[in-house]
């Protein structure tokens, strides 16, 4: 199984740990995502990626995930994102195949404002770790 590529609200270890329901070991490093930037959807406070040649996207590379754990990150992501299979490149310079999830046309827009983590967790990270045990109770494998 391929790995997952975040560039959202994912890279933060406390969602990611709240959505799958266990606790992280060493199993994010540090990748990055050709011919993209990354902006705020419009009307939210979450990420999409946006074509940009010349630009490029960090985010976290999640290795070793199980079927159930693809499972739970379906169902967060459900509705508006889709998995799609691109190349990333890992810190030692290395290119690997990641899913990674991509904005659906039809259910978000992008705002033309760069979305940022730190700026995220300041603002928003508080209001989704509250939302997102009742998101995940809605979770059947």
């Amino acid at each position: 199984m391929a790995p997952l590529f975040f560039f959202g609200t994912l890279m933060d270890k406390d969602v990611l740990s709240l959505v799958l329901q266990r606790p992280l070991e060493e199993e994010l490093q540090t990748a990055r995502l050709a011919g993209f930037r990354r902006e705020t959807a419009r009307d939210a406070c979450y990420p999409l990626l946006v074509p940009a040649c010349g630009a490029s996207v960090e985010g976290s590379l999640f290795c070793g995930c199980g079927p159930g754990d693809i499972a739970r990150i379906n169902h967060y992501e459900a509705g508006e994102y889709r998995a799609e299979l691109r190349a990333v490149q890992l810190g030692d310079g290395s290119r690997r195949r990641a899913w990674l999830y991509m904005a659906r046309e039809n259910c978000l827009k992008a705002s033309g404002q760069p979305w940022e983590l730190e700026r995220w967790q300041a603002t928003g990270k508080a209001d989704l770790l509250a939302a997102c045990p009742d998101w995940m109770r809605a979770f059947r494998p």
